[in-house]
C-alpha cells in the first residue's frame, strides 16, 4: 500500500488547524486535489472517515492507524 509523507500532510492540513478549524475528509480532499499534492497524499486523506478532525495530532493518529503514513 502506498504511503504519504507526514510532512506533506502537515503542509496540507496544518494551516486549517492553525486557524482553529476542524476539517473533515472532504475539506482535506478538496485542498489536496486543488493543490500540488501526490496521489499518495490524496489516498491517505481518502482513508479517513467523514467526521471532523479536532487536531493535527488526531489526524496523525488516524492516518497512522489506517497504515497510510510513510514516516
Amino acid at each position: 500500500m502506498p504511503t504519504a509523507s507526514w510532512n506533506d500532510i502537515v503542509r496540507l492540513a496544518g494551516p486549517l488547524f492553525e486557524q482553529g478549524l476542524q476539517p473533515d475528509r472532504s475539506d482535506l480532499l478538496e485542498l489536496a486535489f486543488t493543490g500540488d499534492y501526490s496521489d499518495d497524499v490524496i489516498d491517505a486523506i481518502d482513508s479517513l472517515d467523514g467526521k471532523p478532525i479536532p487536531s493535527l495530532d488526531a489526524l496523525r493518529e488516524k492516518l497512522a492507524a489506517n497504515g497510510v503514513l510513510a514516516d
